[in-house]
């Protein structure tokens, strides 16, 4: 008799289960991020605890008891950031919502759900990546040669590579990287090329998002036409001088010729 009851309790309590769908989440930064949790629902809230926390150190990312979200312990840097879906509860489901990811955000992750049928926990891996910003160009020129420069912020360090014409990779590109205060990667990324024709492709992969950036650049430089520009624009400008001298060398002796005619 006693063997029977014990296997019913045993029953009863391994029918609870907290689990999580995928043991791994990518978070954007800046979009808000679902931290997915199931558990074995209860339609009576009353009895109902759900805390989430972070792994490695236990801060309280969310708590909810009482039949209401309870954040007096919560970490400063979730404050006003997470949510969980109250309707949903009743049918099992304290997943997480967290707004505004950020770098800091990523680590593990850990739901703990109580309810009267037993009380169990899952973790959940975050990890966090930041699309590259449109490629900033400009473009450098000296006597003999173009300098063709892109400059973009995201997370984690790309893969960049510089394209010829015919589709070659170039050699001797440089790159320079430095992080910003919230974690981003900010990269500067030239080419030299000798004048008079500049066509090439920079090319970025962030592979832990599947971004490819792309962006051509094609230049026709005709240094006659320049030189002739320069040689215009020196003569242009040297007769506004000449004119603005003559100028004040006219209004000076009007002044003067009223001071003897007085």
């Amino acid at each position: 008799m006693l063997w029977l009851i014990l296997c019913v309790v045993d029953a009863f309590v391994a029918s609870f289960e907290v689990s999580v769908p995928h043991k791994h989440l990518m978070a954007i930064r800046g979009h808000p991020a679902v931290l997915p949790c199931k558990f074995t629902p209860d339609p009576d809230l009353s009895d109902l605890v759900v805390t989430w926390q972070r792994y490695e150190d236990s801060r309280v990312v969310h708590s909810f008891y009482y039949q209401q979200d309870q954040l007096e312990r919560q970490s400063p840097e979730y404050q006003n950031r997470t949510s969980l879906y109250i309707s949903e509860l009743g049918k099992g489901n304290a997943s997480l919502k967290i707004a505004a990811v950020r770098q800091k955000d990523t680590g593990c992750y850990m739901c703990i759900v109580s309810n009267a049928k037993g009380s169990d926990k899952a973790l959940l891996d975050v990890t966090y990546g930041a699309l590259y910003s449109e490629p900033r160009l400009s473009i450098h020129v000296n006597s003999t040669t173009v300098t063709v420069q892109f400059e973009t912020e995201g997370f984690p360090k790309p893969e960049v590579s510089w394209l010829g014409e015919q589709g070659q990779y170039l050699n001797h590109h440089l790159e320079l990287y430095d992080q910003t205060e919230d974690g981003l990667y900010s990269m500067k990324s030239s080419y030299e090329v000798q004048k008079p024709v500049v066509n090439v492709t920079f090319t970025l992969k962030n592979h832990l998002l599947n971004q490819n950036l792309q962006r051509p650049v094609i230049i026709s430089y005709d240094e006659d036409k320049a030189t002739s520009q320069v040689i215009i624009a020196v003569i242009v400008l040297s007769m506004v001088c000449f004119l603005l001298i003559i100028g004040i060398l006219l209004n000076m002796w009007r002044r003067n010729k009223q001071h003897y005619s007085l």
